[in-house]
């Protein structure tokens, strides 16, 4: 890098931890709207790492923070609750980006008899030529299928077979669809709510991140505590994935799931950031590295936090979009966090790795008044609030099977004057959706 709900409030304190990410950080996200609906900005250039692999700001181990959670700000967006808007943002990618093909997507989703979401139910769809999707429907019971990505032909004929999640028995149900809209019932099975959660973060440990990682180290201890206080009945467990860039010291450092919050601490507190050299890095090994670790594939919540402010090195751009693919046959959802640094071609990438896995995308902005200025993203309407309380969110609707939005208080500032349903009428009479 350049480098109400149920009982949340302990995870405020929780996922504080990454409140800090990008703090001092420079540059972030995009250009695009201003308040209101106005004109599209252009960013500067991103900031790079300093040259001869950067400093080490983070050196000692296991030192606390002056830092205080709960500053930094962001918002976030969701390009398949806003799926014509996003073909648009395809259309006017950077020059260079890969193609993503996606104006055929359909979304599938799986429902008992009772209209509850069956997570983890295990969806497969063929056509005349063989299979073309396996994968499992995450905790609203949502997969998302795209026939011209995945391989199919054009008007194919579609065959889908949904078999019941792991622990549960009963009968796959084997069906024809046609359409963009997938709405199955799975007779004989519960919609029930995860009971296990796993939770994946993938940082850039390049020299721009010091700030980052010395906040990890100080507040992990809060997070894990919240998130195990505020859902007893919940398996918690947490991983973790540092990456930097080839000619480091090391490209790819993953620590494995554990519920052992002692374990974790030490595996994090040994960490720091340094090297990088340049703006890109190994962002596709990073995210490629989630796949070594040991997900469950039960009643599982499975997510992954991809920490970052630079792209990829340009010949690994279809290499990350195949780790982000993998992802979505694994049953991951992706949510990109883009500190300071992020310009046209990471918004990009960390966007199609949102979209395809079901995520959001999250970025920060400068109502905090920490670092340097952030770039607007190419988004034209969203609430900014505490980054804390974003991740809280996320975390807390992938256990509640549905989105949690914002509450009143918690929105600081908004941007294109989203109505109380959430809508936003854009300039050309279009509307988009928080």
């Amino acid at each position: 890098m350049r480098h109400k709900l149920f009982g949340l409030g302990g995870l405020v304190v929780a996922l504080a931890l990454l409140s800090a990410c990008g703090a001092s950080s420079q540059g972030n996200n995009q250009d695009n709207y201003s308040e209101g609906g106005g004109s599209p900005t252009s960013p500067g250039t991103p900031p790079r790492d300093g040259a001869g692999g950067g400093v080490d700001s983070d050196s000692g181990s296991g030192g606390g923070s002056s830092q205080s959670p709960g500053q930094l700000t962001a918002g976030d967006w969701d390009d398949n609750r806003n799926f014509p808007f996003f073909q648009k943002y395809l259309s006017d990618a950077p020059q260079g980006m890969p193609a993503h093909p996606s104006t055929d997507r359909v979304i599938i989703t799986v429902r008992d008899a009772e209209g509850r979401p069956v997570p983890n139910a295990r969806v497969t769809v063929g056509d005349a030529a063989g299979k073309r999707l396996e994968a499992p429907t995450a905790s609203d019971g949502r997969l998302l299928f795209l026939p011209t990505h995945d391989g199919a032909q054009a008007n194919a004929t579609f065959s889908v077979t949904v078999a019941p999640p792991p622990g549960q028995s009963g009968e796959p149900l084997t069906t024809s669809l046609e359409g963009t809209a997938w709405n199955l019932t799975l007779p004989g099975v519960q919609g029930v709510l995860p009971s296990e959660l796993d939770v994946a973060f993938v940082v850039d440990a390049t020299g721009s991140m010091g700030d980052e990682i010395r906040y990890l180290k100080a507040e992990l201890q809060n997070i894990v505590d919240s998130v195990q206080g505020s859902f007893p009945n919940v398996s918690a467990r947490f991983a973790l994935v540092m990456y930097r860039d080839d000619g480091d010291a090391y490209v790819v450092r993953p620590f494995d799931f554990t519920s052992d919050v002692g374990l974790f601490r030490q595996q994090l507190d040994a960490q720091s950031a340094e090297g990088g050299g340049d703006y890109p890095e190994a962002m596709e090994r990073g995210l490629g590295a989630i796949h070594q670790l040991s997900w469950r594939t039960g009643n599982t919540a499975r997510l992954t936090f991809l920490v970052a402010d630079a792209p990829t090195h340009t010949p690994h751009y279809q290499a990350f979009l195949r780790e982000a693919n993998r992802a979505r046959l694994s049953g991951i959802k992706v949510y990109p966090v883009a500190a300071s640094g992020v310009a046209d071609e990471a918004e990009y990438l960390m966007r199609l790795a949102a979209q395809l896995t079901l995520g959001r995308y999250i970025f920060l902005t400068d109502d905090s008044g920490i670092g340097a200025p952030h770039a607007e993203p190419h988004i034209p309407c969203y609430q900014v609030q505490l980054l804390k309380n974003l991740l809280i969110r996320a975390i807390g609707s992938e256990l509640e099977g549905r989105r949690v939005p914002a509450s009143g208080t918690e929105v600081i500032r908004t941007v294109g004057s989203p109505r109380q349903d959430g809508s936003c009428t854009l300039q050309d009479g279009s509307v988009t959706y928080l």
